[in-house]
């Protein structure tokens, strides 16, 4: 594990996120931990998180190695906190749950407790847009193996800056990676239907345009707008519930995004296939070739 060190498992967690009380028995995150532990292991690769408890195990860390520890530990840290606030509001006994008031607390209103789910939530991509910047950034061996980031030198949109050239996602690096599978997807579906094994390269910006257009078609199809940080959830509606807003987004919004994406999807690939599919009438021009002394009529 990342955490506890020493039985001081609770202080480091404050130490990295700054709102965990550091009085809390570790042991009541625990669980917590190892799961948000699991989950970013998921995301990055288990060979960088294993680095990085074979860091946190070394007894004198250098400094370049707590840098790489704390970049890993941080969303663990973040998103465990995030999950351990969502169970914590109410207690379970054998009578049922009940509520405790202490005597100089107030319980939350519910859209405090929404708001402050989601600003964790947010801290939690923030902070793994860190780390892919950062392990990209040192060149990270273990980075670079990891079958997510392989797989984009396979792309036509083989980095966030290709894909915000065609859309912005507030520069947010856990979006772009998040969604690799589905402009493979796209991808796989554009030159199959051009019937060729390569995009010639000066198709490349009408290609780019339709994997990544695509591809936002396939996730708000597929996935709730939660799980995009606000900022890129917003674009899709402007009414989805985050911070400073009041009203879920509503089914007819989604619909208008998909429908905008779609047909600027659609434009692109027809781009695409007018040049590299085959012409029908080729060979056969439209006007045919004729001497200007050739003049025939009849009466």
């Amino acid at each position: 594990m990342l955490f506890n060190k020493n039985d001081n498992g609770s202080v480091e967690l404050y130490e990295l996120s700054g709102t965990f009380q550091a009085a809390t028995p570790f042991s009541a995150v625990a669980t917590e931990v190892i799961s948000a532990q699991m989950e970013v292991a998921r995301v990055v690769g288990d060979a960088v998180v294993a680095k990085a408890e074979a860091i946190y195990a070394q007894e004198n860390i250098s400094s370049k190695n707590q840098e790489y520890l704390d970049m890993v530990r941080r969303p663990v840290a973040f998103l465990a906190i995030c999950n351990f606030s969502r169970i914590t509001g109410l207690t379970h006994g054998a009578s049922g749950r009940k509520m405790t008031v202490g005597d100089n607390e107030k319980v939350p209103f519910e859209w405090m407790i929404d708001r402050d789910d989601r600003e964790m939530r947010e801290r939690y991509y923030r902070s793994l847009d860190a780390l892919f910047g950062y392990l990209t950034a040192i060149r990270d061996s273990d980075w670079e193996a990891t079958p997510i980031y392989q797989r984009t030198a396979q792309l036509l949109v083989p980095s966030l800056a290709a894909m915000e050239q065609v859309y912005p996602v507030a520069h947010s690096q856990y979006t772009f990676f998040m969604m690799v599978p589905l402009m493979e997807e796209s991808q796989a579906k554009l030159i199959s239907e051009a019937g060729v094994t390569e995009i010639p390269d000066a198709l490349l910006p009408a290609a780019r345009r339709f994997i990544v257009l695509k591809a936002l078609v396939l996730a708000l199809r597929r996935w709730a707008l939660s799980v995009f940080p606000t900022e890129v959830a917003r674009q899709f509606a402007p009414s989805y519930q985050g911070n400073k807003e009041k009203r879920a987004a509503t089914t007819e919004e989604i619909d208008w995004a998909v429908a905008k994406l779609e047909e600027q999807a659609s434009q692109a690939e027809s781009e695409v296939l007018a040049e590299v599919k085959e012409n029908p009438y080729k060979g056969f021009p439209l006007i045919p070739e004729n001497d200007p002394k050739n003049k025939y009529f009849t009466v």
